[in-house]
C-alpha cells in the first residue's frame, strides 16, 4: 500500500485501534489458561524440607558429638570399650530450621555424656522449611567406629523423617 498523500492525525488514530482490535480478538481469554491445577512450584520444593540438607548438617553433628571429651572419657573404662556404645535421639526441627527439642537414649540428659551429645545436635540449623515440623530418629555411634546415621542404617529419603 502506497500512500499519495500525508496520512492526517485522524486516519492515523482509525490505523491504530483498528490494529489494536484485531490484537484483542487474537489475544487469548482468561479462560483460556488451565489453573486447575497448578502442581508444585519450584519456589514451593525450595520451601519444603532439606531432607538432603537435614542429612548433612546430622553426620556433622554427630561427628562432635562422637568426638567430645566427655564422652571418650566415659566410654572407655581401663582401655576396654563401654557396653553402650550407641545413643538413639529424637530430635524435633521447628519451621525456622533450629531444633526444637532434642531427646537421648538410654543415657541420662544430666550425665556427661547425655550433655555432651545434645549439645552437638541442638547447634544444628538447617535451612528454613514451611510445613509441620521434622521429627528425626537418629543413631551416634560413641565407640569410635563413626558409623552414626538414621536408626535402622542408611534409609531412603522418605525413611529419614517423620511427620508429626
Amino acid at each position: 500500500m502506497e500512500a499519495d498523500h500525508v496520512k492526517t492525525p485522524d486516519e492515523l488514530i482509525a490505523e491504530q485501534e483498528a490494529a489494536g482490535d484485531e490484537q484483542l480478538r487474537n489475544q487469548k481469554k482468561a479462560g483460556d489458561y488451565d489453573d486447575t491445577s497448578p502442581g508444585t512450584t519450584d519456589e514451593d520444593k525450595r520451601r519444603a524440607w532439606d531432607s538432603k540438607q537435614g542429612d548433612i548438617e546430622l553426620h556433622r553433628a554427630s561427628h562432635s558429638a562422637e568426638s567430645c571429651p566427655e564422652s571418650i572419657q566415659e566410654k572407655t573404662t581401663k582401655g576396654k570399650p563401654a557396653a553402650l556404645a550407641k545413643a538413639t535421639l529424637a530430635i524435633t526441627f521447628a519451621n525456622d530450621g533450629h531444633v526444637k527439642t532434642a531427646t537421648i537414649a538410654p543415657y541420662e540428659e544430666d550425665s556427661a555424656l547425655g550433655k555432651c551429645v545434645l549439645r552437638a545436635m541442638k547447634a544444628i540449623i538447617v535451612p528454613a522449611y514451611e510445613g509441620s515440623e521434622q521429627v528425626i530418629n537418629w543413631e551416634i555411634d560413641l565407640s569410635g567406629g563413626k558409623k552414626s546415621g538414621p536408626v535402622g542404617g542408611e534409609a531412603g529419603e522418605g525413611d529419614k523423617s517423620e511427620k508429626k
